[in-house]
């Protein structure tokens, strides 16, 4: 991600309700992570695709449904 893609992802992430990101390019996901500022909200993370560029993802476990994990 580039220094503009981390500012746009910063602006999704604000628009998504989200004032706590972190962004982290040492993980298995790269991007800026979205923390969660009240209970009913949920994890995410903002990363960049080739195919779809800027997008919002989170796993089963953001979700709080690791009960579906294969």
């Amino acid at each position: 991600m580039s220094e503009e893609d981390i500012r746009t992802a910063e602006k999704i992430a604000r628009r998504l309700g989200f004032r706590q990101t972190a962004y982290t390019s040492t993980s298995g996901l790269w991007g800026l992570f979205c923390l969660p500022d009240r209970p009913t909200q949920r994890h995410g993370c903002v990363i960049k695709t080739r195919e779809f560029g800027l997008i919002f993802v989170a796993d089963l476990e953001d979700l709080l449904m690791e009960d579906l994990k294969p």
